[in-house]
């Protein structure tokens, strides 16, 4: 296969009556027909033609994944844009990009840019056999992402057909854990490359079911868990973290934590003496809350916390923790225990293959930035030769910014942004990720933020939590001393600040460190120093 429409046009071909679209009862077949149906719309109506940029601005619809589908497989480029951002900026997206079309639904669409727009969910009426596929490669661009921008101004980020079929040859990995068949649950927004990776061409190239949810409500996932049953849930952290805090909260309802957690870490010794039937009766009520019949659970979009993965893992799901960029064209990494294809134990997945990470010039702690190259790797920034002269080595690493190690058993431990790590006046470094996830233990704070901060002249972490309605600052005060005691004193947050609002995000629930230090010098917050 040369590009990723030929992936499609296979699978289609092998699994015609098999179901893809579960809400809608559509099949493969039907997928292909409306896909072939929409590039012709968009090559005759429009005049869309090989190396042309179309935009895609929607919610979660059928439509999305059809259009994407179509526009690259008439060798277009497809502009994916976030519908959380502001008018203005899908404007200046669109103009930077020399974008000829946008497909939008009704909620986002907008006539009075100078720009045409057309209804995404638009019935075509075209004719499928006029559909001729164009003769692009591995080489041609297929998707057009902005960086968010967290730390300075986006980035366009050219994915190629590719770099896409590498995420392809990588997935098959993992096909005797992901099984034909099996349902994934898309509420993540598809414009992301999380969203792209895991709802649009996973579920194809691994021959599976694609269950879209536009509505970012949990109680519609919940709704939809019971209903159908989903054997596979993608989620970035913060949901994970949400999830996890209802749980220990369910059980301490219920005067059943304690007992819980002793059974949890006893599960082996248990099943080994033939008592697996108690771990069952303890772990039954949370694979219920999935639906039942969950098996995979997979986070990406930022870091998930180290307590929370085996957490999940030790309640009886796979967990496949991702690490990657939009750069890298997603799962660069994944900390997954996978099972051995023979049923012979467990491993950790690292890197898809074709694809390499390492840490460079790690320190006497193991820890350094962490360099990606491989078949999944961009070719670079769009026009901005700057750019890439900063984030490319000459023997074709790729600097992602973040920092990290690997442990024992090559699992990739992520302690943040370079940026974001803090360098105290002694000269050591403080791990923002580190004390975020030592302190989200605490079940009363819902949300962590470390950041340096100067304080009298001092470099310290200050920290800002997100906790439940009615928990006190002397309250919080208690839990961090408490938590501190598990760590280096030089490491100790001894200055933080508090909010029952929840704090600023990305599209992908990463926490915007810079927005919530400049809320807390104009006051935001109430603050106590330890």
């Amino acid at each position: 296969m040369k590009n990723i429409y030929e992936m499609l046009a296979d699978v289609c071909a092998r699994n015609r009556d098999n179901i893809f679209f579960v809400r809608q009862n559509e099949t493969y077949s039907d997928l292909l027909t409306k896909v072939k149906r929409r590039a012709v719309l968009l090559a005759q109506r429009f005049g869309i033609r090989r190396g042309d940029t179309v935009g895609i601005l929607s919610g979660n619809t059928p439509d999305f994944v059809r259009s994407y589908y179509a526009i690259t497989a008439i060798g277009a480029k497809c502009l994916m844009l976030d519908t959380g951002l502001a008018r203005v900026e899908h404007v200046n997206m669109i103009r930077r990009t020399n974008c000829k079309l946008v497909l939008a639904d009704a909620v986002h669409r907008f006539d009075d840019a100078g720009f045409q727009m057309f209804d995404i969910e638009n019935i075509d009426d075209t004719d499928e056999s006029d559909f001729v596929a164009a003769d692009v490669g591995p080489a041609d661009i297929a998707q057009l992402s902005f960086t968010s921008g967290s730390t300075g101004n986006p980035k366009v980020v050219g994915i190629t057909h590719g770099n896409l079929l590498g995420l392809v040859n990588g997935a098959y990995f993992y096909a005797h854990v992901v099984r034909p068949g099996f349902t994934f649950y898309g509420f993540l927004p598809l414009y992301h490359i999380y969203g792209v990776v895991i709802n649009i061409i996973v579920p194809v190239c691994l021959q599976c079911k694609l269950l879209l949810q536009p509505v970012l409500k949990p109680q519609e996932f919940i709704k939809d868990w019971k209903q159908y049953k989903p054997e596979v849930i993608p989620a970035v952290p913060r949901i994970w973290e949400v999830f996890y805090k209802k749980i220990v909260d369910s059980a301490r309802d219920k005067h059943a934590w304690t007992l819980m957690r002793c059974i949890i870490s006893m599960r082996h010794i248990l099943r080994a003496c033939g008592l697996g039937c108690v771990v069952r009766r303890v772990t039954r009520p949370v694979h219920d809350a999935f639906g039942g019949n969950t098996r995979v659970l997979v986070s990406a979009g930022a870091t998930l916390k180290p307590s929370i993965r085996k957490f999940y893992e030790r309640m009886g799901f796979s967990v496949g923790d991702c690490y990657g960029l939009t750069e890298t064209t997603g799962p660069a990494l994944f900390n997954w225990a996978v099972p051995n294809p023979d049923g012979r134990g467990t491993h950790y997945a690292g890197p898809l293959r074709g694809n390499e990470i390492k840490i460079n010039n790690p320190n006497r702690d193991g820890i350094g930035e962490i360099w990606f190259r491989g078949n999944m790797l961009m070719p670079g920034y769009i026009d901005n030769d700057a750019a890439n002269r900063d984030a490319f080595t000459p023997d074709g690493w790729f600097r992602t910014g973040d920092v990290g190690m690997r442990d024992r058993r090559g699992r990739l431990i992520v302690r943040g942004r370079q940026k974001q790590v803090i360098v105290l006046d002694s000269g050591k470094n403080v791990y923002p990720d580190e004390l975020e996830d030592l302190y989200l233990q605490n079940p009363e704070i819902l949300a962590a933020a470390v950041f340096e901060y100067t304080i009298n002249g001092k470099i310290v972490p200050f920290a800002v939590f997100q906790v439940k309605p009615g928990t006190t600052i002397d309250t919080v005060s208690l839990l961090v001393r408490a938590s501190n005691l598990k760590i280096a004193p030089y490491k100790w947050v001894g200055h933080f600040a508090i909010t029952t609002d929840e704090l600023p995000m990305t599209s992908a629930k990463k926490i915007r460190h810079f927005m919530v230090r400049d809320m807390l010098d104009s006051g935001k917050f109430t603050r106590n120093d330890i």
